[in-house]
């Protein structure tokens, strides 16, 4: 009997080249060897949708959606209110992953934390990752709101059926704030690479393995010149179902 794939949510955080010839630059993390998911593999941030991700308090710490205005974008989720939910989880998983948190004290800017704050910080990401109930509290906690109107619904992935471990995975793409470094959680993630498109096209092999999602979103993303091009793209098309 196959496996029933679990809900997720994939980021992918993009910033313009140094060159207009380079076109868009991707943020992947490596996959710890042990992970019992594709390990070693080159991913985007993400993982798996918690109930916490999409309780009452998830409206509350977003702004700029709303569950219904989420609904719009992501429909027929079962329940309604988990639309909302994997916006919240990929911006969860990403600050666990790779350190990244996109959020506002004050719109339109995402924070910059300071020296002091990076180590408060550092200690909320060990906390949620053991405990996803308690991100909506530290943010709440922290002042802060999620910067949920940044991501835009870029693709749906099935892992195949014949995969002991199965996701459906919305994967969404933003703009990387540019006030914040990465740092991989050497617990699912061990390293991480800022890498063009058409550079990680050519690099995938060997030690670079990227999985099917990956590989096939980076596909799509080597054809566009900047990062305000993928989002209008967003706007524009539908999102289809693909298994992979």
């Amino acid at each position: 009997m196959a496996a029933i794939p679990r809900d997720a949510a994939t980021l992918i955080l993009m910033r313009n080249g140094d060159r207009a010839s380079t076109g868009i630059e991707i943020l992947l993390v490596r996959r710890h060897a042990r992970s019992a998911f594709m390990p070693g593999a080159y991913v985007f941030p993400g993982g798996a949708l918690e109930a916490a991700d999409y309780t009452l308090q998830a409206e509350r710490i977003c702004h700029g959606l709303s569950f219904a205005q989420a609904q719009d974008i992501i429909a027929g989720t079962s329940p309604p209110e988990k639309a909302l939910g994997f916006f919240v989880a990929a911006i969860r998983e990403t600050f666990e992953e790779a350190g990244i948190l996109l959020a506002y004290r004050e719109t339109p800017n995402v924070i910059a934390l300071s020296d002091d704050e990076e180590a408060r910080f550092a200690g909320y990401r060990r906390q949620v990752s053991k405990d996803p109930f308690s991100f909506a509290t530290v943010i709440e906690r922290e002042g802060l709101k999620l910067a949920a109107e940044n991501l835009f619904y870029f693709a749906h992935w099935i892992t195949p059926e014949i995969s002991p471990i199965r996701y459906d995975a919305r994967f969404f793409v933003s703009a990387a704030p540019s006030n914040q470094a990465v740092l991989c959680d050497a617990l699912e993630t061990t390293e991480h690479v800022w890498i063009s498109a058409q550079e990680a096209l050519k690099e995938q092999r060997g030690d670079f393995w990227l999985p099917p999602p990956t590989l096939a979103s980076i596909s799509l993303l080597a054809r566009f010149p900047n990062v305000d091009e993928v989002i209008a793209w967003t706007r524009n098309n539908d999102i289809l179902t693909n298994v992979g």
